[in-house]
C-alpha cells in the first residue's frame, strides 16, 4: 500500500477461480483504514462489488490490483499470475 497523501492507494490480491480473492476482507479492511487515516473517500461495498465483477468467470489464477484515488475513484487491473 502506498500511504503518501495525494497519491493513489493500492491493494494487490491473489485470485483463484475456485476460491475467489484470497483474504479479500482483510485487504479491504486495510485499505479502508488507510483511506480513513488520509481522509480519502472509500466505499468498501463498491470496491468488493467491482472486484467480484472484474474477476467473474476468470478461468485461471490471477493477480488483482485495486487503486483508490483520494476522491474515491477505483481502478482495477487483472493480470495472469
Amino acid at each position: 500500500m502506498n500511504s503518501v497523501r495525494g497519491r493513489d492507494l493500492e491493494a494487490v490480491m491473489d485470485f483463484d477461480p475456485e476460491e475467489g480473492i484470497a483474504n479479500l476482507d482483510s485487504h479491504l479492511d486495510r485499505l479502508k483504514s488507510e483511506a480513513d487515516a488520509l481522509g480519502y473517500n472509500f466505499d468498501r461495498h463498491e470496491a468488493r462489488n467491482e472486484l467480484q465483477a472484474a474477476t467473474f468467470g476468470k478461468p485461471h489464477t490471477a493477480v488483482a490490483r485495486l487503486l483508490l484515488s483520494p476522491a474515491g475513484s477505483l481502478a482495477i487491473e487483472i493480470r495472469s499470475a
